[in-house]
């Protein structure tokens, strides 16, 4: 069954889009794809293609990618029109039509997937929901242009909906968050508790210091092993550039970030961190190269008694999560004050957010831009800018502390 099998045609909708004229203007034959195949047939080899290599979308990206592809020919069925015979018109109507969908193309709550009465909206998309569909959909067309299969892509020239220029990220975890979340981990009965108790507290400890001070997203955290861990000694040539280094440095090697990407991590940082909750476990205190335990480990062993890891990203993200829940908690039986809304809202990559903002402030201390990148894992500047003064109430003490300082 290929990626798109499940487009059927919706003979119930009664469309009121107006029909094209021409149909199919745009359309070439391909010499590199096998004749005679549907538009339904070429989408599936994209979708197929997007899930194969080291570059191939990560699972819930490609998810994403096959609704998209499922609205636009759910679309196409209700205009009659099929994609290869768009033009800038079609895909105009198409981008218009996903922010204000006619009332029959809404489905009720609660209508499934098969039923005649489903439809692929809930709601009418956001600006920045129907500006990440273009960006995917545009992506198929430059790729069914590149195979040969058109002549031209549909949305070349069009303006990109809901391009504005980003906030700043304001998703973040404070280091007196973060201290709390240490706290409240230490605050829990201990040992006399019980072994359950004692691993899982050595485990969220290193779970806070691992997002915190690496930066990893939630599913390179998944994919790592123990064995990525490296100690690197410090040659003779870098300890002269960097007097003040230490003679070994610790890193962790993130096999496939997004977009496939490899890379290399320092986690210096993590390094006692890690070496406790190894012992806890009944570990040695430094990885082995070959080691192939997940990163993150479960306190319940398998049923053969085998320590087993955290696989899956949803089982992180709630440890993570709970983890802010029991501070707020925590704080409020104490009678701290604390941002309640922050820690009902935080996730794993709220702290991977708080990991940017302290390499923001390295890049103001002289760290070069290109290795911020690298440790984050982006490929483009525009996307860590955001990270830098993102603090509103900080940014008016300097202010008015600079702006003193001119007018005495």
């Amino acid at each position: 069954m290929s990626a798109v099998d499940r487009f059927e045609p919706d003979p119930n909708v009664a469309t009121e889009v107006p029909r094209a004229a021409n149909p199919r203007p745009n359309r070439l034959e391909s010499p590199i794809l096998p004749a005679d195949l549907s538009d339904e047939d070429v989408v599936g080899r994209w979708l197929a293609a997007k899930a194969t290599g080291r570059g191939r979308l990560a699972p819930t990206t490609l998810a994403q990618y096959r609704t998209e592809a499922e609205r636009l020919f759910w679309y196409a069925r209700q205009v009659n029109t099929p994609i290869s015979g768009w033009g800038l018109d079609e895909f105009s109507a198409y981008i218009g039509f996903l922010q204000a969908p006619a009332p029959w193309a809404i489905r009720k709550p609660g209508v499934r997937r098969g039923s005649p009465d489903w439809r692929p909206f809930l709601r009418p998309l956001s600006d920045r929901s129907a500006g990440q569909t273009q960006k995917i959909v545009t992506s198929l067309f430059d790729w069914l242009r590149d195979v040969g299969y058109l002549q031209l892509n549909p949305s070349t020239g069009l303006p990109k909906v809901g391009r504005r220029e980003p906030e700043k990220q304001a998703r973040f975890l404070s280091p007196d968050d973060t201290a709390l979340l240490r706290e409240t981990i230490a605050a829990r009965p201990g040992a006399e508790s019980g072994r359950e108790a004692r691993l899982t507290n050595a485990r969220d400890l290193f779970a806070v210091d691992l997002f915190e001070r690496t930066g990893l997203r939630t599913t390179e955290v998944v994919q790592c092993r123990m064995g990525h861990v490296r100690i690197e000694p410090v040659p003779q040539a870098l300890r002269r550039e960097f007097p003040d280094a230490p003679p070994f440095q610790w890193l962790l090697r993130v096999e496939r970030g997004k977009g496939g990407k490899a890379r290399w991590v320092p986690c210096d940082e993590i390094s006692l961190s890690l070496q406790a909750y190894r012992i806890a476990f009944g570990l040695p205190p430094v990885p082995l190269p070959d080691e192939d335990l997940p990163l993150l480990l479960s306190v319940r062993r398998s049923r053969w008694g085998e320590l087993k890891g955290i696989r899956s990203r949803t089982a992180i993200w709630k440890l993570v999560t709970g983890l802010c829940s029991e501070a707020l908690a925590y704080a409020r039986a104490h009678g701290r004050r604390v941002d309640a809304d922050r820690f009902e809202r935080a996730s794993t990559h709220w702290l991977r957010h708080t990991y940017a903002k302290g390499l923001a402030q390295a890049v103001r201390d002289g760290l070069d831009a290109s290795a911020a990148l690298e440790n984050m894992g982006h490929s483009d500047l525009r996307t860590f800018r955001r990270y830098v003064d993102d603090e509103p109430l900080r940014r008016a003490l300097a202010t008015q502390q600079a702006r003193t300082r001119v007018t005495r």
